[in-house]
């Protein structure tokens, strides 16, 4: 009997709410997955060579179609002089070697340029490296960022609503006065007390979205 009167918890119960809806369960494994890439990124598994120029600038992406072995023919390289200078300059035995070893280089550049699945930036980096880890950036500044902002609306609005009187009357105060001023201003008035940086990008984004939280406990 006590048993069955005994209630589950919130979090059972959540998890039963959100295993019933297929879209959550979706959203959940998405989630999942953007944690697990995170993970592999910040740890050197994956994008651990983002900042190196392992491709020619610009290279096109792979699936476009690799560039033809005739493209090499369209390369200027300094030719060889016609007669024999070697008595008037003694680099003039060297000329065919320099032009060889510049073709060789040339077709090298080709060739890691087409392996580069998804292509490469002005500087030759893999744009798919870059891609994930400007993905772990993002996602590690938005989820920290929500924290700091969970954490101060939080705690704001539990004292302002408990306590209440002079200290309620302050804490409202302060969010009208955050509220009423534009978020670009906050934003660009905190950016130049804190500087630049990921840990003043989510200080920013924290001390300017924690009013509706900060309402909703309230």
């Amino acid at each position: 009997m006590s048993a069955a009167l005994s209630s589950q918890g919130v979090w059972t119960l959540a998890w039963k709410r959100l295993k019933a809806d297929r879209v959550g369960m979706v959203c959940l494994a998405i989630v999942a997955a953007f944690s697990l890439l995170v993970l592999l990124t910040a740890g050197g598994a994956l994008a651990s060579q983002w900042q190196q120029e392992v491709g020619v600038p610009n290279a096109p992406p792979h699936f476009v179609g690799p560039k033809p072995p005739e493209a090499l023919s369209v390369i200027e390289l300094p030719k060889g002089p016609p007669v024999d200078i070697s008595d008037i300059d003694p680099l003039a035995p060297r000329y065919q070697e320099w032009e060889a070893a510049a073709r060789q280089y040339a077709t090298e550049e080709v060739v890691r340029a087409e392996t580069l699945a998804f292509g490469a930036d002005r500087l030759g980096r893999d744009i798919v490296q870059k891609v994930l880890k400007g993905a772990e950036v993002s996602i590690v500044v938005g989820l920290c960022a929500a924290l700091v902002a969970t954490a101060i609306g939080t705690l704001l609005g539990a004292l302002s609503g408990y306590f209440g009187g002079k200290l309620g009357d302050f804490l409202e105060w302060v969010y009208n006065v955050f509220t009423a001023i534009p978020s670009i201003l906050l934003i660009f008035a905190f950016a130049v007390i804190f500087g630049r940086g990921v840990l003043s990008v989510v200080l920013i984004l924290g001390l300017t979205g924690w009013t509706g939280i900060y309402r909703l406990v309230r």
